[in-house]
C-alpha cells in the first residue's frame, strides 16, 4: 500500500548532506552500499601498499636501528589491517556494519601515524604534510560525515600537539600556519563532502520520484493498474508454489457518473480521494491497493482467505458509506471478492473478480458478492 506523503518533508536533505527522514536515508545507504564497498576496498588496498613502500624505504635508511625496530611493527599492523579491510569491506552486507568498519579503519590510520611520530625524537615539516595527506584519505572514505569529523578533528589536535613538542627549529608563527592550513583543509573537506552528498541525494530523489510516478496514480497517490498487475503476477506465482491463501477485492463507486454530471468533475475527484482515504485506514501495510481505472479500485490481500476478505469488504462498504464530501451523502460501493484457487492464472483470477463486481452492480449495488470455492456467485 502506498500512503500519501509530503515530498518536501520526506526528501529534505540536512545541512550535513543526509536525508532528515531516517528511513529514506537507510534506503539510500543500502542502495549505494555496493559502490561504497568498492571505494573503501580500493582505498584500503592503496593505503596498505603505500605504507608497505614506507617500510621498504625505512629499512633502506634506518634498517638495524632501534627506531626501525619500534615503528615497523606498528606499520605492519596497519598493512595487515588494510588487507583485512580490503576483504571485509567487499563482504559486508549491512550498512551499519560497514560504517563501523570504515570508522575503525579511520581510527587505525590516525593511531598508526601518531604511534609512528611518538617514536621519533624530533620531527620535520614532512610530518605536517603527512597530517594533511592522511586527513584527505579519511575524507575519501565513504563514512558518515559526523564520524569523519570527530575522528579527523581529534587526529588533527593530537598531531598538532606532537608537532608543537617535537618539530625542530619551529617558531610559533610556523606552528600557527600549520594549524591554520589544517583547519582550512578540514573546512574544505567538509564542504566538499556535504556538497557531494547533497548532489547524490538529489539525484536519488529525482530517480525515486520518477519510479513513483511510473507506478502511482497521480490523483489518489495509490498504485496504478500496471503496478497492480505486476504484483498480482508475483503473488499468484508465490501462492501457486507455496499454497498460501490470496484474495482480491474489486470495487467501484455506485452512481459515480451522476456525481460528475450533477456536481462536476472537481467534486468527483474529491469523492475518489475520500474513498481512498477511508480504505487506507482499514487495510494492512502488506495489502496492495490500486486504482483499477476510473472509479474502480482493486485490493490484493496476501495470506488472506475468502472469509477474511469478505469481512474486510463488508467493513469497507460500511466505512465508505459513512464518508461525507462537502455535504454529499450516501456514497456507496459495490464489491466483488475472489480467492485464488490452485492453477488460477492472473487473467482467470481478475476475470472472475470482474464478473463478481458486475453481479454486485446488477444485483442492486451497495453490496458484496463472493464466489466460494466450488460454489456459484453469492451476494452478501
Amino acid at each position: 500500500m502506498i500512503k500519501p506523503m509530503d515530498d518536501d518533508t520526506r526528501y529534505r536533505v540536512s545541512f550535513l548532506g543526509e536525508f532528515t527522514d531516517r528511513a529514506l536515508e537507510a534506503e539510500y545507504s543500502a542502495e549505494n552500499l555496493e559502490a561504497s564497498r568498492t571505494v573503501t576496498a580500493s582505498i584500503a588496498l592503496v593505503c596498505g601498499l603505500i605504507l608497505a613502500l614506507f617500510v621498504v624505504q625505512s629499512y633502506i635508511s634506518e634498517g638495524g636501528t632501534l627506531l626501525f625496530a619500534r615503528i615497523t611493527p606498528v606499520r605492519m599492523m596497519f598493512i595487515f589491517a588494510s588487507a583485512l579491510m580490503f576483504f571485509a569491506a567487499r563482504r559486508t552486507a549491512e550498512h551499519k556494519q560497514f560504517v563501523l568498519l570504515v570508522s575503525l579503519y579511520q581510527v587505525a590510520m590516525a593511531l598508526t601515524y601518531l604511534f609512528t611520530l611518538k617514536h621519533y625524537e624530533s620531527l620535520n615539516y614532512f610530518s605536517a604534510i603527512g597530517l594533511l595527506v592522511i586527513t584527505l584519505a579519511m575524507y575519501l572514505l565513504p563514512n558518515r560525515i559526523t564520524y569523519s569529523q570527530v575522528i579527523s578533528i581529534l587526529f588533527s589536535i593530537a598531531v598538532l600537539i606532537c608537532l608543537n613538542r617535537k618539530l625542530s627549529g619551529m617558531q610559533f608563527r610556523d606552528f600557527y600556519r600549520i594549524a591554520a592550513y589544517q583547519a582550512i583543509l578540514l573546512v574544505y573537506c567538509n564542504m566538499n563532502y556535504c556538497m557531494n552528498e547533497r548532489t547524490k541525494r538529489k539525484a536519488f530523489t529525482a530517480k525515486r520520484k520518477l519510479q513513483e510516478v511510473s507506478v502511482k496514480d497521480p490523483l489518489t497517490g495509490i498504485y496504478n493498474r500496471k503496478k497492480f498487475d505486476d504484483v498480482v503476477d508475483q503473488w499468484v506465482s508465490f501462492s501457486n508454489r507455496y499454497g498460501s491463501p490470496l484474495s482480491i477485492l474489486l470495487f467501484d463507486i455506485d452512481n459515480f457518473k451522476g456525481v460528475n454530471d450533477h456536481f462536476g468533475h472537481m467534486m468527483g475527484d474529491k469523492v475518489l480521494k475520500q474513498v481512498v482515504h477511508a480504505v487506507q485506514g482499514c487495510i494492512r501495510e502488506a495489502d496492495v491497493f490500486a486504482r483499477w481505472g476510473g472509479d474502480e479500485f482493486a485490493i490484493l490481500l496476501p495470506n488472506t482467505n475468502l472469509a477474511e476478505a469478505r469481512k474486510l469488504a463488508e467493513r469497507l462498504r460500511g466505512r465508505i458509506a459513512e464518508e461525507t464530501v462537502e455535504g454529499l451523502l450516501g456514497v456507496t460501493c459495490s464489491f466483488g471478492v475472489v480467492e485464488y484457487e490452485r492453477h488460477d492464472s492472473k487473467q482467470s483470477l481478475l476475470r472472475k473478480v470482474d464478473n463478481l463486481l458486475l453481479q454486485a452492480k446488477a444485483g442492486g449495488k451497495d453490496r458484496v458478492v463472493v464466489e466460494p470455492k466450488g460454489v456459484g456467485l453469492t451476494p452478501y
